[in-house]
């Protein structure tokens, strides 16, 4: 089965930074091969990294919200399951959110934070009946598709059970038979729920806060202007916590007093996923946790992918869940003199009257969930651990110092970018040390030719040169010209004998005379000509030498 769409990348926007490579957790899914960054959809596990890292708004989210209005405004039968992250996205309005939803035609809506109430339960009724090691926690669906995907031997350690949100669909289904053939529209911060509904079949549209707000905004509505009501469910208590880090164990301390000591904490994108590549071995050690309490945002999942929370502050947002975690309380406390007690009591009270409820909606096997592992999937990258040298050479990498390891890629390090060419997933020219070394090898070459050229000219222009090829050929011209020259003479003399016979050979020997002057005057004019090309070809030399050494001093600065 293949992963469902959830961010979709604008060619012309992306500039092929590789910043998105750089922060996202499963490199390999993205191909910067070509002239932009494309995403393998069925190799990302959905964190949403990449969608922040983007500066310039190439990357969007894909989730149901346009066809969830259509869909609704068509009078589909529809019903919602709303997350508690919502307290942080609307944290004045969520009441009037469920309001407005009514008015536009949605049957019910329902609080995931009673779901998650069950999920706990769920977890620690797996725990009991399997006396497992480690159980890792998952209402991520992006931490869920990373183990299926990079971390298969995780598997049997991932908890059999639902998220709260497909907890609360269920619950729907189950004991709400008025809404069973309802489409189930859940209001997510999360872009990646929607890969966890069409894995299970469970939930048909994904409608994140982020779009939401926009569609809200567009059509000008104003929530404040809707009647506040409340949830058609149960109301929760401590999982109302659950969108917050630490939202679990919180939960989970109410039914089993202590156990907080043994879970774990984790989250945020650059600790949760190097931390589930040791976990295999540590659980093997006996060193891990009962329960991985993890998520990928950093700031959970009220500061989610498919919120526009992520630039508030962690107690700004922590302290709006926990302003309606108090609220949830009271509202278990009401009547009865149950306001006075002292704290220890107020506990038992609320643990008393939630738990009854939730042992009211919840049935052993029916929030059991089972998992794919996609390791084995035909996309899977290959490491060449025998060509991997003939890459490196490829990549100008000849010795150890040059796997600088700069990150300029985005891989953080030279072999996860030489596997990405390896894999066609990225090309040489993207490699910050390839291009430096491409530059000094055709800068060298440049020199190269540049020396060639300087020595050409100089071989073949060297004036003293020149003039010693002429020589030869000028000596000649004023050998032929003495030569002409006595023989002048000789025919004058030899007129003078023959007389009156002999007056026209004088005419010519006098011409023959004026020939070899003219010859001996042009002889003396080419000795000049040539003493000035000498001049200036000297100089042409001269400015020759000096741009070649501005050249190569630019050549040097450069570097």
């Amino acid at each position: 089965m293949s992963l469902c769409k959830i961010i979709d990348v604008d060619a012309d926007k992306c500039q092929n930074c590789h910043a998105c490579i750089s922060v996202c957790p499963s490199k390999f899914c993205n191909d910067g091969s070509g002239d932009h960054v494309k995403i393998n959809d069925d190799l990302c596990i959905g964190c949403g990294q990449c969608l922040h890292a983007c500066t310039w708004d190439a990357r969007t989210i894909i989730d149901d919200t346009d066809q969830f209005f259509m869909d609704l405004r068509s009078g589909v039968p529809m019903v919602t399951v709303i997350a508690p992250a919502v307290a942080a996205s609307f944290p004045t309005t969520y009441l009037n959110l469920n309001g407005w939803l009514k008015k536009e035609g949605v049957s019910a809506n329902f609080d995931v934070s009673f779901g998650a109430e069950l999920t706990i339960k769920s977890y620690l009724e797996h725990i009991k009946a399997s006396n497992a090691k480690t159980v890792i926690a998952q209402p991520c669906p992006a931490i869920v598709s990373y183990i299926e995907l990079y971390r298969p031997e995780l598997l049997e350690h991932l908890a059999p059970a639902d998220s709260p949100m497909l907890h609360t669909v269920k619950m729907i289904k189950e004991f709400y038979p008025e809404y069973k053939n309802h489409k189930v529209a859940v209001v997510s911060p999360c872009i990646a729920k929607k890969r966890e509904f069409e894995e299970t079949g469970l939930g048909d549209y994904n409608v994140t806060m982020t779009n939401l707000k926009k569609y809200l905004k567009s059509m000008g509505i104003s929530l404040e202007n809707f009647e506040r009501i409340d949830y058609d469910n149960p109301p929760a208590e401590r999982a109302v916590l659950f969108s917050t880090p630490g939202g679990l164990m919180e939960t989970a301390d109410r039914w089993a007093h202590g156990i907080r000591s043994k879970i774990r904490k984790v989250e945020g994108p650059h600790t949760i996923y190097e931390y589930l590549d040791h976990l295999n071995k540590d659980i093997a050690s006996m060193k891990a946790p009962l329960i991985v309490d993890c998520l990928n945002c950093e700031k959970g999942c009220n500061g989610g992918t498919g919120t526009d929370c992520r630039d508030l502050s962690t107690d700004e947002l922590e302290n709006l869940i926990s302003r309606r975690r108090e609220l949830m309380q009271k509202r278990y406390l009401n009547g009865d003199g149950a306001s006075a007690a002292t704290e220890p009591e107020k506990d038992e009270i609320v643990q008393e009257r939630i738990i009854g409820l939730i042992e009211d909606h919840w049935k052993p096997g029916l929030y059991d969930r089972s998992y794919e592992n996609r390791s084995n999937h035909k996309l899977v990258v290959n490491v060449p651990n025998r060509n991997l040298e003939e890459i490196y050479a490829s990549m100008l990498k000849e010795t150890q110092e040059d796997h600088k390891n700069c990150s300029a890629c985005g891989y953080g390090n030279c072999k996860d970018m030489a596997i990405a060419i390896y894999n066609g997933l990225n090309k040489h020219e993207n490699c910050h040390h390839y291009q430096h070394k491409l530059l000094q090898i055709n800068s060298e070459k440049r020199k190269e030719a540049v020396t060639e050229f300087q020595k050409l000219i100089v071989d073949e222009f060297n004036s003293s040169k020149l003039l010693a090829r002429f020589e030869p050929i000028i000596k000649a011209i004023e050998g032929i010209s003495f030569q002409t020259s006595l023989l002048s003479i000789n025919a004058s003399i030899e007129a003078a004998h023959a007389g009156d016979a002999g007056a026209g050979f004088d005419i010519v020997a006098k011409e023959v005379r004026e020939l070899a002057s003219k010859s001996k005057d042009e002889t003396s004019k080419i000795y000049e000509s040539l003493a000035d090309l000498q001049r200036v070809l000297d100089n042409a030399v001269d400015q020759f030498e000096n741009q070649l050494h501005v050249f190569l001093s630019e050549e040097g600065q450069s570097k």
